[in-house]
Parts: C-alpha cells; sequence; structure tokens
C-alpha cells in the first residue's frame, strides 16, 4: 500500500477489543455475518427450488418473486453494513500517489467518511420514509401476504448500521489525525 495505512472503524489490539462497547459491536458484527450468509444460501435455494418445481414437477411457486427479492435486499444490505465495517469496498487510493503529506491524506480520507456519513444518512432518511409510507398503507405482498416492510426495513437497517460504523471510522479517523505520525499507522 502507498501512503498511511486506512484506519479501521473497529479498532484491532486487544486492549481496545476488551470493551464492553467492542465486545457487543463484536456480536452485532457476528450476527451480521450470520444473517448475510443465511439470506444468501436461502436466495440460492429457493432458485434451486423453483428450478426443480418449474421444470421437473412443472408446478412454479409464485411467491419466489416476492421472496427472491426479499432474501437478495436483505443480503445486499448486509454485506454493505459488513463492508463499511471492515472497510472492505474498493479505493482507489488515488491521493496517496498524488500527495506524500500523511496529515493531508489522512485530513482527505476523513472528509471522505464525513461525506459517505451524509449519503448514507439522506439515503437512509428517505428509506424510513418509504418504509412509513408503505406501514401507514398497511402493503401486503401480492402472492404471499407479507407486510412490505420486511422489503422496506433491510434498506432502514442497513444505512442505520452502516451511518453507525461511518461514525466509528470519523471517530478513528479524527484520533489518528490528532495523534499525528506517531501512532503506529505510518505504512512500513
Amino acid at each position: 500500500m502507498i501512503g498511511p495505512a486506512y484506519i479501521k472503524a473497529v479498532p484491532g489490539d486487544a486492549k481496545a477489543r476488551q470493551s464492553l462497547f467492542y465486545r457487543v459491536e463484536a456480536r452485532l458484527a457476528q450476527v451480521i455475518a450470520i444473517a448475510m450468509v443465511i439470506a444468501t444460501i436461502a436466495l440460492g435455494l429457493l432458485m434451486a427450488a423453483q428450478v426443480v418445481m418449474r421444470y421437473g414437477l412443472e408446478s412454479p411457486f409464485l411467491g419466489i418473486e416476492e421472496l427472491a427479492p426479499m432474501l437478495a435486499l436483505w443480503a445486499y444490505f448486509l454485506g454493505m453494513i459488513y463492508a463499511t465495517r471492515d472497510q472492505d469496498h474498493i479505493s482507489g487510493g488515488i491521493i496517496a500517489l498524488i500527495f506524500k503529506n500523511r496529515t493531508l491524506i489522512q485530513a482527505i480520507r476523513l472528509a471522505g467518511s464525513v461525506a459517505c456519513l451524509l449519503a448514507v444518512c439522506v439515503f437512509g432518511y428517505f428509506a424510513l420514509k418509504f418504509a412509513q409510507f408503505n406501514l401507514d398503507l398497511h402493503r401486503k405482498s401480492i402472492y404471499m401476504r407479507w407486510p412490505k416492510y420486511l422489503w422496506d426495513f433491510s434498506m432502514v437497517t442497513g444505512f442505520a448500521l452502516m451511518a453507525f460504523y461511518y461514525c466509528l471510522q470519523i471517530i478513528a479517523e479524527v484520533r489518528d489525525l490528532k495523534n499525528g505520525p506517531d501512532n503506529g499507522s505510518e505504512q512500513k
């Protein structure tokens, strides 16, 4: 990696991980990971079952048009949360090629995290408004007659937890910026 190392929202050192806050966060991350895997596997099994039912038994299950998008939405938004937590999203790192000043690079990364937090909050607001709209109308899916908010809450949950992790990210980046180049995060 060129330039200073990226700062993680969740600290990796054992001392910080012993606090109650980060122990609870670690359990939350486990729940997110398990739910993401379950939603993804369920989606795959649902698709396989649909192929068998439609072409093997010639009796398609019409509810798949509702269940598949719901499982996909949950898998996608849980994946977005987990990628935000672990900083696993794609980043170009071009800033480190243009600028060599560590403080400037960290400040630009901090500004990027703040911009991401603002974007997630705006999207989360509209997702919440949409979920509230469906809740007020008591909308249900056509075939399964499930409440539409089951789909909508994947977005609300996703944006809310992404905002939470961006807040942690911003706090970690501000601390790193305050500590300066002596804090050990400089790439060796």
